[in-house]
């Protein structure tokens, strides 16, 4: 599961608008994108969007948001970020004794060894409440979770009106529930396997690669697909919005959340760490994912520089000194006693990627370091818009 941003209308005045601090900028229209492990992504993208005011979220505001890990919800209201603490803190998803349950051995049995993704996407709806059809999905703002296809080894989008790729082709009118799109999207390889994926035999279409504009009908040839982790293909979410070296039509600034954990020595095999309730993968694909998430990271920051998109990437395990200090920030030294000290901002990025439930401490934790890094970031790097910094509640939960 994955994260991100902002931006200012496509128009001759705003051409070649950098996202650069003291700049001044319009009011924007908004793309998000997320990515990293399930709990980090979903305490930390609900404080973060706590960070904007509301009405930043509202349909005319925000166009778009994509994510790698499943549904991320595009605001984060007084009734919506207690529900959710609730859910993460006494909801346990896809722990061992959660799956070994004698009620889930019963009602799952064989699925728990060979269809475990569908196992997640039941539990999404019995235990997190995640119902309702693709097609449930609003028009605007723009909905995409991201996947890969193990077939066409592409990244297959879901939305309320399409899903596929560009090179399988797409359908756009998916009977598919919101539940199995964010299990696909956060099936982990091996750990929890790719989901399978029954599609329907007519209504496929080859499209352009570049306008994703449908072309001609096709047949699927098959009629079962495997889907799984979008961090497989794309740990930041960015294919469906950014095109290298072509300004954005789209929206005016973008915001990159990027939840994933640092590569670190290796922590033991698979089956060690999912015995202690960890998302593990091998370790080649761990340092192939992390090479990938670099290489787009420095290929969004290319466009940053050139000025054909306006945005930030928000980068979790940045302690406020480090942003400061990249910024060319200078606070006096007592100030940074109102913030989560260095050590801490590196035990929220170190949460491991699991799905059993959080404490308390972990959740608020993870989701103030996300509030924090994001308005320090935003503050630093997005112009006038976010030049009202902000402090994390006292009492917030």
């Amino acid at each position: 599961m994955r994260h991100q941003g902002f931006a200012e209308p496509n128009n001759p005045s705003a051409s070649g608008w950098r996202c650069r601090a003291g700049e001044p900028g319009p009011r924007s229209f908004i793309w998000g994108c997320c990515s990293g492990s399930p709990f980090r992504t979903s305490s930390r993208a609900f404080r973060r969007y706590r960070r904007f005011p509301v009405e930043a979220w509202s349909s005319r505001r925000c166009s778009a948001t994509t994510g790698t890990d499943g549904p991320h919800p595009p605001r984060s209201g007084k009734k919506v970020y207690p529900t959710l603490r609730k859910t993460l803190i006494e909801k346990d998803l896809f722990s061992i004794p959660a799956l070994l349950s004698p009620g889930s051995l019963l009602k799952h049995n064989l699925r728990l060894l060979n269809r475990r993704a569908h196992v997640l996407a039941d539990r999404l709806e019995t235990e997190w409440g995640v119902t309702g059809n693709l097609a449930d999905l609003p028009a605007h703002p723009k909905w995409w979770i991201n996947a890969a296809s193990i077939h066409s080894g592409k990244n297959w989008r879901f939305s309320n009106g399409e899903m596929g790729d560009w090179k399988f082709g797409r359908h756009y009118s998916p009977g598919v529930s919101i539940a199995e799109a964010a299990a696909a999207s956060a099936a982990v390889p091996y750990a929890i396997g790719a989901l399978r994926l029954e599609i329907p035999q007519g209504g496929w279409y080859r499209t352009d690669p570049a306008t994703r504009k449908p072309q001609q009908a096709i047949d699927p040839g098959v009629r079962v697909l495997r889907i799984w982790d979008g961090g497989a293909y794309d740990n930041l979410g960015l294919e469906a919005l950014v095109k290298p070296g072509q300004p954005s039509t789209d929206y005016d600034f973008l915001i990159c959340s990027d939840a994933s954990g640092v590569l670190g020595p290796p922590s033991g095999g698979v089956i060690a760490n999912l015995i202690r309730g960890n998302l593990a993968t091998p370790r080649l694909f761990d340092l192939m994912g992390d090479q990938v998430r670099s290489l787009r990271s420095r290929i969004l920051m290319r466009e940053f520089d050139r000025g054909l998109i306006r945005g930030v990437i928000v980068r979790m395990g940045n302690s406020i000194r480090d942003i400061d200090l990249r910024a060319g920030v200078i606070r006096p030294e007592a100030e940074h006693s109102a913030y989560l000290s260095d050590e801490l901002a590196k035990a929220a990025v170190a949460h491991p990627t699991a799905l059993n439930k959080l404490s308390a401490q972990e959740f608020d934790l993870i989701a103030r370091h996300g509030f924090e890094c994001a308005d320090a970031t935003l503050a630093a790097h997005a112009g006038t818009e976010f030049d009202d910094r902000q402090r994390w509640p006292s009492s917030s939960k």
